[in-house]
């Protein structure tokens, strides 16, 4: 991958794909994400499954199983048992079979949950790259090691017996090692994609040690340029938590200057974490014409509390099927 305008770039082959080889920490985990949407059927999804190796009682999986519809959403957030087995190959199981991604020559999401069946194919748009910070409390204790990239997604998908051939947008990350969730007080993050391949990615995020690291990137025909300075802004609901979407700027080493408004697409999935309330919400954004979605997901968590909220104007906390108007 090219880079303009200065920095390197850090690229990642399908070795990167598969479980990575487990640290000593406590704290360490291995998780593949993926988030997607069909504009034209209007259905969409976000999938992670984190696996925890060393956690005292157990190595444990962390899912988060998300599905939307015109009709209905549908939330399963859980912590399942890993078995062995589980990182066999290029593959992370959710525990019980629910949800499994598999690289083989592309991505592979397969969903078999509750009344939700689906196959999800990622063709990726670009190498896939870590262009996250490599110091600081981002590098130590959230992120050492972290791949992004955009595609496209095909496949099926069946909700509560309503079928759908999928063709839409796709983004796609994997992260290891070390992730302390106390280390956030607040964060943004839109990992976004276009229709042309473009990908548009923004990050701040706000440590416990009250640094504030702002960073992102646009990817666009195998060439990488970073953002040198990255304002994020979300509609915060007055519940404090769940959001009406937001705006991005990002003014690139270029001097190109990246506007993006965030237009949520159906409401957003309230995740509990490790003491952590993480608004995932997918978004329509647009930039120079040319059409996308992201995820904009967000934390808020000044005061440092540990009360698990309930309220969520724009947003789903609840596990279960939500069935829409």
């Amino acid at each position: 991958m090219k880079v303009t305008g200065g920095g390197n770039v850090l690229e990642y082959g399908p070795e990167q794909e598969g479980p990575q080889t487990p640290g000593k920490d406590p704290y360490w985990q291995d998780s593949v994400v993926l988030v997607w949407w069909d504009l034209e059927n209007q259905v969409g999804g976000m999938h992670r499954i984190g696996h925890e190796v060393n956690v005292a009682s157990g190595p444990q999986v962390t899912l988060w199983n998300y599905v939307f519809s015109p009709d209905h959403i549908f939330k399963r957030e859980d912590r399942v048992p890993l078995r062995e087995g589980d990182r066999a190959g290029r593959t992370f199981n959710s525990g019980d079979d629910t949800c499994i991604f598999e690289y083989t020559d592309h991505p592979i999401w397969r969903i078999n949950d509750q009344d939700v069946r689906a196959e999800l194919h990622v063709k990726d748009h670009h190498t896939p790259v870590d262009i996250y910070p490599k110091k600081g409390a981002m590098a130590d204790d959230v992120a050492p090691n972290h791949m992004e990239v955009a595609g496209r997604v095909s496949g099926e998908l069946t909700i509560m017996g309503k079928h759908y051939q999928i063709n839409g947008f796709a983004f796609r990350d994997h992260g290891w090692g070390t992730r302390k969730w106390d280390v956030f007080v607040s964060h943004r993050w839109m990992a976004g994609v276009l229709a042309d391949g473009t990908m548009l990615f923004a990050q701040t995020f706000h440590s416990s040690d009250d640094h504030l690291v702002r960073f992102g990137c646009m990817i666009k025909d195998d060439t990488i340029t970073y953002a040198k300075h990255v304002d994020i802004l979300a509609y915060l609901e007055p519940d404090g938590l769940t959001h009406r979407g937001g705006r991005v700027e990002m003014t690139l080493t270029t001097d190109e200057v990246i506007t993006v408004e965030c237009t949520p697409l159906q409401k957003g999935i309230v995740s509990w974490i490790h003491g952590i309330a993480c608004v995932d919400t997918i978004c329509r954004i647009e930039h120079n014409g040319v059409v996308g979605i992201c995820d904009f997901e967000t934390t808020n968590n000044a005061l440092r509390g540990s009360h698990r909220p309930l309220l969520a104007i724009n947003g789903i906390v609840e596990n279960g099927m939500t069935r829409l108007g």
